[in-house]
């Protein structure tokens, strides 16, 4: 399967091309034979020579069956009505005149989407705003909140005083006007709460230090101590020693 995928995935001389080589297909429903090449921010294969998404096609070599939302193989899994050959295996998505619509947005009034000659494929309704870049990066837009996917993995979150990033490592980052987390991908974590001057820390290895004001907290494994203005306590698994400050 990998090998026939490979086949109709070839960069072609076009605006979404790497190369000259021209991947060959039938589209099932017009019984045209046409050029496909993958779309890197989609996912989605296209015809190389309107630059519209390709429904189902056939890899003439081999005669397997490819659903083109996703160049996923779909044979057997076809079936036809008197509009045509369709797919069912994908309920999110509906084609129709020659594009992928999620059904979310199928009634949304106003909706457009446009293919750019350079690759990108741009969405509109409302005040929502979609951009698919050729390189594989995702920008939304909904009022004042903005969305980035990045094609290596970083995904990006902001709306007004709150921002969230996630990068390609696994950290993570979450912060509005009043509070700061930070969750590292080796388990460590950092949290800071301006309404209530609370700062809180676990490092890698489970070792918990909290602070808020004067009180201070730590443990560590068998060991707990806390201090306050007032008293400073220390728990080990021999004695808990109690001291006035």
């Amino acid at each position: 399967m990998k090998k026939n995928l490979l086949l109709v995935v070839v960069a072609v001389g076009s605006a979404l091309a790497a190369t000259k080589t021209n991947a060959q297909a039938i589209e099932l429903n017009t019984g045209k034979t046409i050029g496909v090449v993958k779309h890197q921010a989609t996912g989605m294969m296209y015809n190389t020579q309107t630059q519209r998404p390709v429904y189902i096609y056939i890899d003439p070599a081999t005669r397997d069956t490819f659903y083109g939302r996703t160049g996923a193989n779909i044979n057997g899994q076809v079936s036809h009505s008197q509009k045509g050959y369709f797919y069912a295996g994908d309920p999110d998505y509906v084609y129709s005149d020659g594009e992928f619509r999620l059904k979310s947005e199928v009634d949304s009034a106003g909706y457009k989407k446009v293919f750019q000659r350079d690759g990108d494929v741009k969405v509109k309704y409302g005040d929502y705003k979609r951009k698919e870049e050729i390189d594989g990066d995702v920008k939304a837009k909904r009022g004042t909140a903005k969305m980035k996917d990045e094609a290596d993995g970083t995904v990006k979150r902001k709306d007004g005083d709150y921002k969230k990033k996630i990068d390609n490592s696994g950290n993570v980052l979450i912060k509005d006007d009043t509070t700061k987390l930070k969750v590292n991908a080796d388990g460590s974590a950092k949290l800071k709460d301006k309404r209530t001057d609370y700062k809180g820390k676990v490092d890698e290895n489970g070792k918990t230090k909290e602070k808020q004001g004067d009180s201070k907290v730590k443990l560590k494994d068998d060991k707990f101590k806390v201090k306050t203005d007032e008293v400073k306590v220390k728990v080990t698994e021999d004695a808990t020693i109690v001291k006035p400050q």
